[in-house]
């Protein structure tokens, strides 16, 4: 296939809402587990990854690119259908995160589910700010209707 996962996670502010240190506590915690989800990502320990990012998810459940990034993991364990019910999730919890449209038409394109690919597709690029991703989908768009036409 060629293409490069391009879509890493954005640097997540994270801000301690109540006095209490318990409350911190418990964000201090999840966030220990993604940073190590991260590193684990970053040295191809997939099955670590996930069990970490599950940690994370398990302490905060609205951490929609802790799903981002276990589903890379699946992805790249080759269990797609897992990835792409953590991207679902993911844009479920923030409609506008075109990282995981993105992702997820990767995702689909290597099931060769061609029309959800190039739904995905569609749906990260009315997402995406930055001009040179945007430049990336509509390539990619291009290509899925290309396959799309030559299975007619």
């Amino acid at each position: 296939m060629g293409k490069t996962v391009f879509f890493a996670p954005v640097l997540v502010l994270v801000m301690f809402g109540g006095s209490s240190a318990l409350a911190a506590a418990a964000d201090q915690e999840y966030l220990g587990y993604y940073e190590q989800g991260e590193f684990a990502l970053r040295v191809q320990k997939w099955d670590r990854a996930i069990e970490l990012f599950t940690k994370t998810i398990e302490k905060n459940p609205q951490f929609f690119v802790a799903y981002h990034n276990r589903a890379i993991a699946y992805s790249k364990k080759g269990e797609y259908d897992k990835s792409i019910a953590d991207l679902k999730k993911a844009v479920e919890l923030n409609p506008d995160y075109p990282d995981a449209y993105g992702l997820m038409g990767l995702v689909f394109e290597i099931k060769k589910d061609y029309a959800s690919a190039l739904k995905a597709y569609q749906e990260g690029l009315k997402r995406e700010k930055r001009d040179e991703l945007k430049k990336i989908l509509q390539r990619w768009i291009k290509e899925i209707e290309g396959k799309m036409k030559k299975q007619k």
